[in-house]
């Protein structure tokens, strides 16, 4: 079978020397029907025909923005009973490696060929984000208020001479990244309130693990980073949210709460293999701040200030609402669309089930 199945949008724009290629493996597949897309309209329009089509899988190909477009068009239509997967077509790719898509462009194809046929899906969270300004609420898997913000407006100065758009790339990311810290203060400054509720506060440690519930948490805190996610990966492999499970009903939110540049570069290493139980393990021994991890179904951050913020690596502005200060109210909304992911990553969420004979009994035949 293949793609028989498959709607291919492709968003050529930041890797298309890369698409001949692509079009000729869709071609071996069988893919169902392949569009390439034009500019940003018609990226989207395509998504919502596919939900009113024929076809059962979309995949899209693309980095973590096109991943953004697609996933809230899917969910404005209302979209659950088709799935979506991703390819490898941007700089970032966040989304990709999170449900641990491979790297070579053939294998990614012939993976999701697999999938389509033998349905390898998951229906996964995604955040509700609501920012007070009137619009709908925009859906994602990674927000962020703090240091990864004022890196991606810094990123964003930095502009293609030949088209003048923001150029693309870990690379500049990372110079971005390392620059801040060289010229600017670590910290924006401010301190935010958070009101959590419906979940718990959860230390991961080496050698000791801490945990307490809790109805509603309020808190004033003003940490280098807030991130809060349903899915691991930032970009390149910067696993940023590293205790996320993508189906388990809950967001993660993680304080970053580093003292000085120093501490950062000491443990960026750590940071960027999400190693926070190392990082804190260090810290507690020198009586410093801990990165804290909540895991809740609501959150609001609220400043007297307005503030920029992100959302899967999109910045945004949230203003001061007319009946209070500048608020992003976050909640997680369960099962909010169904994934096409690679059988390896499929078979960690059914370690029970057969291949080929559908899921086994659980008991055996000499037990209880």
């Amino acid at each position: 079978m293949g793609l028989d199945s498959c709607v291919v949008v492709i968003n050529p724009s930041r890797t298309p020397h890369l698409v001949k290629r692509l079009l000729g493996l869709l071609a071996r597949y069988n893919a169902g029907k392949i569009v390439i897309t034009r500019d940003r309209e018609h990226f989207i329009r395509e998504i919502e025909d596919f939900t009113r089509g024929p076809f059962r899988n979309l995949i899209v190909w693309g980095g973590d923005g096109s991943a953004h477009e697609a996933q809230n068009a899917l969910v404005r239509t209302g979209c659950r009973d088709k799935n979506i997967g991703f390819l490898r077509g941007g700089s970032g790719n966040g989304i990709q490696d999170s449900y641990e898509v491979p790297f070579p462009i053939a294998r990614q194809v012939a993976a999701f060929a697999e999938s389509a046929e033998a349905d390898y899906r998951i229906a996964v969270d995604l955040l509700s984000i609501d920012n007070g300004n009137g619009t709908r609420p925009v859906y994602g898997q990674l927000c962020g208020l703090g240091f990864d913000v004022r890196v991606l407006e810094r990123r964003a100065r930095k502009r293609s001479r030949r088209t003048g758009a923001a150029r693309p790339g870990l690379a500049i990311y990372i110079r971005s990244g390392l620059g801040l810290v060289a010229f600017e203060p670590l910290s924006d400054g401010r301190t935010y309130r958070l009101d959590l509720e419906g979940g718990k506060f959860a230390l991961r440690g080496q050698r000791t693990n801490a945990e307490f519930p809790f109805d509603h948490l309020a808190l004033d805190a003003d940490p280098v980073m807030i991130e809060m996610g349903t899915r691991p990966y930032y970009g390149g492999l910067f696993k940023v949210c590293p205790d996320v499970v993508c189906n388990d009903g809950f967001l993660d939110l993680y304080l970053f709460n580093f003292e000085n540049k120093l501490d950062v570069l000491r443990n960026a290493f750590s940071l960027w293999n999400g190693w926070h139980s190392r990082i804190n393990s260090r810290f507690a021994r020198r009586s410093k701040p801990l990165i804290e991890r909540f895991e809740i179904k609501r959150a609001s951050v609220s400043s007297p200030e307005p503030f920029l913020w992100h959302v899967d690596g999109e910045v945004r502005y949230c203003e001061p609402r007319e009946s209070g200060p500048a608020r992003l109210d976050v909640s997680v909304l369960p099962g909010a669309l169904s994934f096409l992911v690679p059988a390896g990553f499929w078979r960690k969420f059914h370690p029970y089930d057969s291949i080929s004979d559908g899921p086994p009994s659980r008991t055996s035949p000499g037990g209880r």
